[in-house]
């Protein structure tokens, strides 16, 4: 499955760096963003190898209490030769002067029996490590998650706001024509003082525009660092025009709970734990002995030296000896044993701690979240409510200045139109990041790793 995986996100690279090699330009909504940068973060990568490290960690744990160790040892050396009879011990001596060479094999079986469950606290410390490490990789994912929903709003207001000063700017260029075909026309309602406060709101119109311009380009410059896409790249996001309605929200403490029991951080944490707990029940089992099955067989030949058949009699050189027994063995490094232990606890006790210090600081950055979309969703009513009267406001100067020629009036609509305009679309972004944020507390929204 990991295989497939790779193949297809590695197609869709090899798409994307076609398609900027080609001159193409790239159009990407916030899922396909959301999608890219998760699979090309440096981040995500390492936390990911990370956790592959930890599975390797919990194989060899596994098969340390299942499969036997197996060490296999082989020696080659010199031989001195033998003198006297074979069959009077007290007549054989080595003779130096004639070296042969000998050859040594030895298999060794140990299979633990009993550990006082130190193997099986070792397989569960080595599962949480990587149910701890799992939570990490989600923990980046979030973390990436929110940033590129920051960028891709901001681009979206900075958009926004551009069409409402291009949209200033147009009221403005009517405004010049009209007080200038009134002029032309002798009217004593409009005069040159009425084209210069139209040169100062265009200026402020440029000024905004070049500010939103601006604002564009640096986003598109963020988000294309977190998409891994070269700066020259035509990017640009698709974002759908449509009407912002206020979030529905459920009671706070139900984001509380979800928060507690969803959010990647509060996962890890909890796995520390569970690793703390069982490296000390594994420093625990070192007070007692531990019982394990040993099995050895051993083969050695010299083919220059002599063969002896009394049973009696160790020859090092030829032979072959096999055998098995049960084993006890004790650590009496008490005091060592215990430091070790009372380590152990004292991490697992500073870990608890910091763990219900947690559990208070989600709650209140989860209710300060929550409060920033109840405001959000009060700035979005109220600025859409304050927008339209001053689009009404410009529509009635409108029909004014068509009629007298007063400029004074128009502006005043066209800058308070504008201002309520700009404040409805911060309010939205504010709102999008809001919720963007309390999607991050509560741990929603985040693509599984598995």
């Amino acid at each position: 499955m990991r295989l497939i995986l790779m193949l297809i996100c590695t197609g869709m690279l090899t798409e994307q760096v076609a398609a900027q090699s080609a001159g193409q330009s790239i159009r990407m909504n916030l899922a396909q963003c959301i999608d890219r940068a998760l699979m090309v973060s440096p981040d995500v990568e390492q936390a990911t190898l990370a956790v592959e490290r930890m599975e390797a960690r919990l194989s060899e744990a596994k098969y340390a209490g299942i499969v036997p160790q197996l060490r296999w040892t082989n020696i080659f050396g010199p031989a001195p030769g033998v003198n006297g009879d074979p069959t009077k011990i007290e007549d054989l001596e080595s003779d130096p002067f004639d070296i042969g060479i000998f050859f040594r094999t030895q298999l060794d079986v140990i299979q633990p029996l009993y550990t006082w469950g130190k193997i099986g606290h070792a397989k569960k410390a080595a599962q949480y490590g990587v149910e701890a490490g799992v939570a990490g990789v989600v923990k980046k994912k979030s973390e990436l998650v929110l940033q590129v929903k920051k960028i891709y709003y901001g681009m979206t207001l900075a958009k926004a706001l551009r069409e409402v000063v291009i949209e200033g700017q147009e009221n403005v260029q009517k405004a010049r024509q009209r007080v200038n075909d009134l002029i032309e026309e002798d009217s004593d309602e409009v005069g040159q003082s009425d084209l210069f406060k139209i040169d100062v709101f265009e200026f402020e119109v440029k000024k905004n525009l070049a500010r939103a311009d601006k604002a564009i380009e640096m986003g598109k410059a963020a988000m294309l660092l977190l998409l891994n896409m070269d700066r020259s790249t035509d990017f640009d996001i698709l974002y759908p025009q449509e009407e912002t309605e206020p979030a529905s929200l459920e009671a706070l403490a139900v984001y509380v709970n979800r928060a507690r029991a969803e959010r990647a951080d509060v996962k890890q944490l909890r796995a520390g734990v569970l690793v703390r707990r069982s490296l000390l029940k594994i420093s625990k089992s070192d007070f007692y002995p531990q019982i394990a099955l040993v099995g050895t067989m051993q083969y050695g030949i010299a083919p220059h030296r002599t063969k002896f058949d009394n049973p009696f009699l160790r020859d090092n050189f030829n032979f072959f000896r096999a055998g098995a027994f049960v084993t006890l063995r004790q650590n009496f490094s008490f005091g060592l044993t215990r430091a070790k232990y009372a380590t152990q606890k004292a991490e697992l006790a500073d870990l608890l701690s910091k763990e219900n210090q947690a559990m208070n600081a989600i709650a209140l950055e989860v209710e300060r979240t929550y409060l920033d979309v109840v405001e959000a969703n009060g700035n979005v009513v109220n600025s859409d409510r304050a927008m339209r009267s001053a689009k009404s406001w410009m529509t009635s100067s409108g029909i004014g200045f068509d009629i007298t020629g007063d400029s004074a009036d128009l502006l005043n609509a066209f800058t308070a139109y504008s201002k309520m305009r700009n404040e409805y679309h911060q309010a939205v972004f504010g709102l999008k990041v809001a919720l963007a944020g309390l999607d991050h507390v509560t741990g929603v929204g985040v693509p599984a790793v598995r």
